[in-house]
């Protein structure tokens, strides 16, 4: 286990050998920074499980999740699992993760979709939005009472007067949405996307995502630009902070993709961890460029579990 910690002039401290492992570079000041840890934000697929499905549904349990949602609980700090995925409900998604003996409950599932609906809550109140996408998009905005364009209805000329538009994922969005979206936009309405990630960390076959693909299309066929709301934007890592109830730097963030999870851990000026056990590797890590550089590197979620363990042994001797 090789970890890369960012530090002022990339100077590097005494590599500790330890059995078992790889080197381990400033062990002693990344173990105090996890000590100061009071929320984990996991990301799901490529970082707890491994499937062709949305948000890990019909996969395999990753080395380690299950202890390292043990650990975190057990140590009284608070975690949210966070998908980039919008298909699914957090309901939905929490259920599947316990089928697979994962102890996630669904306050602790956070999707963009569910950034999407307390964004456009804040931002425009009770003003008409017309959103796009199954119930996993819907769900949310729908329970919180925002005031939804019928789509049915604008498909049949029917004036939106939208205040915006989110495109979530849309497996059935062809040209007659496209129309209705663009008149939409061009009209006035701002332009958001759930995702706009090109693929999640899958099993066997490419994953491929959706609603950056119709995003990036409105955007060219009415020359404005969208707003991406799920990691690693602003907005998750506000409604994150809220949802694990701590400041941004008393968090970390683990997942397998350093222009998502990383690159939100240095937007929010959290710690963050790289599990290669998804999209990215450690070498992925090194060329990676400083706004995507994760402050260490785990091969699995168990080599998480020890450095937590290390961080409290070193602790409770501080103490003692």
């Amino acid at each position: 286990m090789e970890i890369p910690l960012r530090t002022a002039g990339s100077r590097e401290s005494r590599i500790a050998p330890r059995a078992g492992r790889r080197s381990v570079v400033n062990i002693g000041e990344l173990t105090s920074r996890l000590a100061g840890v009071r929320g984990v934000m996991f990301d799901i697929d490529g970082c707890l499980v491994l499937s062709d499905g949305p948000s890990g549904h019909g996969g395999s349990v990753l080395a380690g999740a299950s202890e390292a949602i043990a650990h975190v609980r057990a140590s009284g700090r608070s975690l949210v699992a966070f998908t980039n995925g919008s298909m699914q409900t957090s309901g939905q998604i929490a259920a599947s993760l316990r089928s697979m003996g994962l102890d996630v409950q669904d306050s602790e599932v956070l999707t963009p979709a569910v950034v999407a609906a307390e964004t456009m809550q804040d931002l425009y109140q009770d003003q008409p939005l017309l959103v796009f996408g199954g119930n996993g998009v819907l769900d949310d905005f729908e329970h919180r009472g925002l005031n939804l364009v019928d789509i049915d209805r604008a498909l049949t000329g029917a004036p939106t007067r939208a205040a915006a538009v989110v495109i979530g994922w849309d497996t059935a969005f062809g040209k007659d949405k496209i129309q209705v979206a663009a008149e939409a936009i061009l009209a006035g309405a701002k332009l958001y996307c759930t995702s706009d990630a090109p693929s999640f960390a899958s099993k066997d076959r490419l994953n491929v995502g959706v609603s950056g693909f119709i995003a990036a299309g409105l955007s060219h066929v009415t020359d404005r630009p969208y707003r991406v709301l799920g990691k690693p934007s602003e907005e998750s890592i506000n409604v994150l902070s809220r949802r694990l109830h701590v400041q941004p730097s008393e968090m970390l963030i683990v997942g397998d993709d350093l222009t998502l999870e990383c690159e939100m851990a240095r937007r929010a000026g959290a710690l963050g961890c790289l599990v290669t056990t998804g999209t990215h590797s450690a070498v992925d890590a090194a060329a990676a460029p400083v706004e995507q550089k994760p402050d260490f590197v785990v091969d699995n979620l168990m080599e998480l579990v020890e450095l937590f363990a290390l961080s409290s042994a070193g602790t409770t001797a501080a103490r003692g």
